[in-house]
């Protein structure tokens, strides 16, 4: 799975009001329980503060990736929020976080998950993805600068095959 199939625009929030890491996964995870991809919001999130407390979600470049499984996700997906301030997560180099990515699975989907998280990762350690996210006007806009990236990422892979 993809980055741009585990969002939709409704998961999406431009301006997080939150200010700490716990308010930002608190703010995405009520988000993504308003749109049906988490039915237990309180226990989500009380599992992804253990996770963050075990280890920082905080990947760098100004990039968090909070996650947790819980019973209560349908199935898997990702809520993405931007902090035109930043959100101090505890990041190896210091940075606060401009851009979280949360992923939320249903527990048992740690293979989906780890490559999804993996992903993630990846595309979001391209410093001009992460300026065009940052630079999207709405939701839709940012789906499809995640989109455009994720395209090329293939092609790339596919030339680099065939060398």
């Amino acid at each position: 799975m993809e980055l741009s199939e585990a969002l939709v625009p409704e998961r999406i929030s431009l301006d997080l009001r939150a200010v700490t890491k716990e308010g930002a996964i608190r703010e995405l995870a009520e988000l993504a329980g308003e749109q049906g991809a988490l039915a237990d919001v309180p226990t989500y999130i009380e599992r992804a503060l253990e996770r963050e407390f075990l280890l920082s979600t905080g990947v760098g470049r100004g990039v968090a990736i909070p996650h947790a499984q819980a019973a209560g996700a349908a199935g898997l997906c990702c809520c993405l929020g931007l902090s035109r301030d930043g959100i101090d997560f505890d990041a190896i180099d210091d940075e606060p976080a401009r851009i979280v990515c949360m992923i939320v699975a249903q527990e048992g989907a740690e293979a989906d998950y780890l490559l999804l998280l993996s992903r993630i990762s990846r595309l979001f350690a391209q410093r001009h993805v992460r300026e065009q996210v940052l630079a999207s006007d709405s939701p839709a806009g940012a789906i499809d600068v995640i989109r455009a990236a994720e395209k090329e990422c293939k092609k790339q892979k596919y030339r680099d095959q065939g060398e």
